[in-house]
C-alpha cells in the first residue's frame, strides 16, 4: 500500500490519512491540476507549515505524496527511472508555506535533473493559494527552463503548457546520444578535526581533500562542488554534523549532483546512512582509488591485483551499499575487471579471493625465477618509487629510451615495467618502475600488489623521486618512506631524486634541509642532471667494488660456483691445472677469497 513519505514524526494521524487519500485522486488527463487538489494540499501545507508535494503521471494518478522542507522533499521513483533521452512523464505539484510560488532555485534544479514536465510551485499566504508557477524545460534550449505564472488555481485550459511539454520531449528524443551525459557531476567533502596535522602552514585535511580533487579529476569526474567542515570530531554516523549534511542535501540538488565523494574511510553502516539520506550514490576515498586503479590495470597480473583488493574492500561493506545495490548502472565506484556486482554472496567472494591469492602467489613464484637469474648474472636492480604523478615513468623513459605510458595523472602506472640502464663505467643495471604512493594508500592495495612491490623491498638501491615544484614536497618524501618502511625496505641504500625543477624559479631552489640522503636534482622532462644521477647511482652502488685476479684450482668447482653467485665475473681464463678470474666484489667479502689471489687489487 503507497503511503506517505518525508518527514512524517510527529504529524496528526488525521493529517497523514488526508495525505494518504490522496493516492486515490484522479486529476483529469487534461488538466495538470485542479483547484480542489490545490485547495487541500495549500491547506494542509499551512497547518503543518511544512511543504507538501504530489508527483502525479500523464495519466492523472498520483505516484508519491512526500511531506518535509525543500531539501527534502524528493521522489525516488523518478530518479532511478529518469532517462536523458526523454521527459519522465512525472509533474511535481508542492507547495511553499508562507511564500510566493516562485520557482527557488532548487524547483529549477529539480525539474532539470529528473527531466520532469513540469515543476509546479504554489505559493501560500494567509493559509490559502494565492499565485501558481510552473516551470517546464524550454524546447529550444534544454538546459533552461521557461517560467509560467503568476497562475490561478481555477484555470481550465492547460493547452499551452501542454505544448510546451510535448515539444520539450519531442526535442530530448531527438538528441544524438553523444549529447548524454558521461562523466558524473561529483560533489566533494572533507572534514578538519583537532587531529588533523599542521604541515608548513597547512592544514593535513586540506591537503588531502586538494589530492582527493586531483583522484576525482583522474576518474573522470566532473567537480561540481566542495564542502570541507572544521569539527571538534567526526560525526559517528554521517562523518559530518547535521547542519552541513542540510547543506550538503541542498547542494546536491541545486548542483544536479550524480554522487558524492568523502574523503575519508567510510564503514558499511555509514555509507549505508548517508546514502540514504542524501538519495545518491557516497564513495570513500579508497573507493575512488580503487576506481581509478580499475580502469589503469592492463596486465593479467595488474588486473589480477586490482580485483583482489576490490574484492577484499567490499566483502565487509556487503550490507551497507544502501542505495547503490538497487540504483548503481555504472560509473565511478563501480567499475573493474571482476567480481562487480555487489550483491555477490559472501561466500563465493571468499573463494574468489583464494583463487586470487593463489594466481597471484604463482606470479611471485615465476618473479622468483627471474630474479634469481639476474642475481646469478649479477646485475644490479634499481626500484624507482615515490609520490604518484611526480614523474617516474618520465624518468625511465629519458634514462632508458623506452616509451613507457607518462601522463599527467594520478597512477597513470600500476603494471611494473623493468628496463637496462647502461652507466657510464661499463655496467649495467636494470631499473624498475612502479605503482605510485599517496597519502593514505588503502592497506589492502598495498597487500594486493605484494608481488609487485616485493622488487622494491629485494632491490640494491631505491630512487625516491618526488616533484620538487610541488610545495608539500618533504611530507611527499616523508610519505613514501613510512610506506617503505611497512613494505620491510626502509633500510635499503636510498636516492632523493627532486624532479621538475624545470618549473621552479632561479631565486626559488628547493631545499630538504632534514634529508642527510644523497640529493640529485633533475628534469626527465628536459632531461637535465641525467649525467649526475647516472654518476650519483653508480657512486652508491659501485663505491665499494674491489677488482681482483684469482687462480682457483680446477677441482675446486664450488669455489667457482660462489664468485658466480656473489661477484661479478669479468674474464675466466681455464689451465689444465688453474682457473685464472677477474672478478669485482665487495670489500666485505674480501677476505673470502683471500687465499684465492695473486695480485693487489
Amino acid at each position: 500500500m503507497l503511503q506517505v513519505n518525508g518527514e512524517i514524526e510527529g504529524i496528526k494521524n488525521s493529517i497523514l490519512e488526508k495525505l494518504n487519500s490522496f493516492y486515490t485522486y484522479q486529476i483529469p488527463r487534461d488538466h495538470l491540476w485542479t483547484q480542489e487538489l490545490i485547495e487541500q494540499l495549500a491547506e494542509i501545507s499551512s497547518q503543518v507549515n511544512k511543504e507538501i508535494a504530489v508527483y502525479a503521471d500523464r495519466k492523472g494518478r498520483i505516484t508519491d505524496v512526500s511531506i518535509g522542507n525543500h531539501s527534502t522533499v524528493k521522489l525516488a521513483e523518478v530518479e532511478q527511472k529518469r532517462s536523458l533521452q526523454r521527459l519522465s512523464g512525472t509533474r511535481c505539484i508542492h507547495t511553499h508555506p508562507k511564500s510566493s510560488g516562485l520557482l527557488s532555485s532548487m524547483d529549477i534544479s529539480s525539474l532539470k535533473q529528473l527531466n520532469l514536465d513540469a515543476m509546479i510551485a504554489i505559493g501560500i499566504r494567509n493559509n490559502r493559494a494565492e499565485d501558481l508557477y510552473v516551470g517546464i524545460l524550454s524546447p529550444t534550449n534544454i538546459e533552461e527552463v521557461n517560467i509560467f505564472g503568476p497562475l490561478a488555481a481555477d484555470i481550465d485550459d492547460f493547452a499551452l503548457l501542454f505544448q510546451n511539454i510535448e515539444d520539450a520531449d519531442n526535442v530530448l528524443r531527438k538528441l544524438p546520444a553523444e549529447k548524454a551525459k558521461t562523466s558524473e557531476r561529483t560533489i566533494l567533502v572533507g572534514l578538519q578535526t583537532r587531529y588533523s596535522r599542521d604541515l608548513y602552514g597547512i592544514s593535513e585535511a586540506e591537503v588531502s581533500f586538494a589530492e582527493l580533487e586531483e583522484l576525482a579529476k583522474t576518474a573522470d569526474a566532473l567537480i561540481v562542488g566542495h564542502l570541507m567542515q572544521k569539527k571538534e570530531t567526526r560525526d559517528s554516523s554521517t562523518i559530518i554534523g547535521p547542519g552541513k549534511l542540510e547543506e550538503l542535501q541542498q547542494m546536491i540538488q541545486t548542483r544536479q549532483a550524480d554522487l558524492v565523494i568523502f574523503d575519508e574511510e567510510l564503514t558499511g553502516t555509514q555509507q549505508r546512512i548517508l546514502e540514504e539520506k542524501l538519495g545518491l550514490k557516497v564513495l570513500s576515498r579508497t573507493g575512488l582509488i580503487l576506481d581509478i586503479f580499475a580502469q589503469h590495470a592492463r596486465s593479467r597480473e595488474g588486473i589480477l591485483q586490482v580485483e583482489l583488493a576490490q574484492l577484499e574492500y567490499r566483502l565487509p561493506r556487503l550490507t551497507g551499499t544502501g542505495v547503490a545495490l538497487s540504483r548503481l548502472g555504472g560509473g565511478i565506484g563501480t567499475r573493474g575487471p571482476g567480481e562487480t556486482k555487489l550483491e555477490t554472496d559472501r561466500r563465493h567472494i571468499r573463494s574468489r579471493i583464494a583463487h586470487l591469492r593463489e594466481r597471484l602467489d604463482d606470479i611471485r613464484r615465476q618473479r622468483g625465477i627471474l630474479r634469481g637469474n639476474r642475481q646469478k648474472n649479477n646485475i644490479p636492480v634499481l626500484s624507482i618509487v615515490g609520490y604518484t604523478n611526480a614523474g617516474k615513468s618520465t624518468l625511465l623513459n629519458a634514462l632508458c629510451g623506452s616509451d613507457v605510458l607518462a601522463e599527467d595523472k594520478l597512477f597513470a602506472t600500476l603494471d611494473p615495467t623493468t628496463r637496462k640502464l647502461p652507466l657510464n663505467n661499463g655496467s649495467t643495471v636494470l631499473l624498475s618502475d612502479t605503482v605510485g604512493f599517496i597519502r593514505r594508500l588503502p592497506p589492502n592495495l598495498l597487500d594486493a600488489f605484494k608481488s609487485t612491490l616485493e622488487e622494491v623491498v629485494l632491490s640494491d638501491q631505491i630512487l625516491i623521486v618526488a616533484d620538487a615544484a610541488d610545495p608539500q614536497v618533504e611530507d611527499h618524501i616523508r610519505i613514501v618512506d613510512e610506506i617503505l618502511a611497512e613494505l620491510g625496505a626502509g633500510s635499503k641504500p636510498t636516492l632523493i631524486v627532486l624532479n621538475k625543477v624545470d618549473r621552479l624559479h632561479p631565486d626559488n631552489r628547493i631545499s630538504l634541509w632534514r634529508e642527510t640522503r644523497p640529493v640529485v636534482e633533475i628534469s626527465a622532462l628536459q632531461r637535465s642532471g641525467l649525467e649526475e644521477l647516472k654518476q650519483a647511482i653508480e657512486k652508491e652502488l659501485f663505491s665499494d667494488l674491489i677488482r681482483v685476479s684469482l687462480e682457483i684450482s680446477v677441482s675446486d668447482g664450488a669455489a667457482l660456483a660462489w664468485l658466480y653467485a656473489n661477484t661479478k665475473v669479468l674474464e675466466v681464463v681455464y689451465d689444465e691445472q688453474v682457473t685464472h678470474v677477474e672478478a669485482e666484489l665487495a670489500a666485505s667479502l674480501l677476505s673470502t677469497v683471500e687465499r684465492y689471489r695473486v695480485s693487489a687489487p
